[in-house]
């Protein structure tokens, strides 16, 4: 679920993703306190602007700390740096999601992707 905050486009949606469906594929051993790390990522439709958006993920809990980084993407999906500022914040996560808060600072709606690491 996406709500707008201030935005003159529709709300970006998921259009793409790294998951696989067997989540323990590559599980290395980890050490300290943190017990299980995770990457994904996901690409979605073009947006502008201010959203709460909310990424479902099972390996996601209360207890997590969960980092999402956002870029533009170009037509084939690769990351750059452009004129527009990405900027993620309030990423909070809960059992099964994390909500985040991404304000794209650009006239036109623009591709992005997000990149989350979970530590459990």
């Amino acid at each position: 679920m996406s709500t707008a905050e201030v935005s003159a486009s529709a709300a970006p949606g998921i259009t793409g993703s790294s998951l696989s469906s067997d989540q323990a594929e590559g599980l290395a051993a980890i050490g300290g306190n943190v017990t299980a790390v995770w990457r994904g990522w996901w690409t979605w439709s073009p947006g502008n602007g201010t959203w709460n958006l909310q990424i479902p993920w099972n390996v996601i809990g209360v207890n997590s700390t969960v980092v999402v980084t956002a870029s533009e993407i170009d037509g084939n999906g690769n990351r750059f740096v452009g004129n527009a500022a990405f900027q993620v914040s309030s990423i909070a996560p809960a059992n099964g999601v994390v909500t985040f808060k991404i304000n794209i600072g650009w006239g036109s709606p623009l591709p992005m992707r997000t990149d989350v690491l979970v530590f459990n």
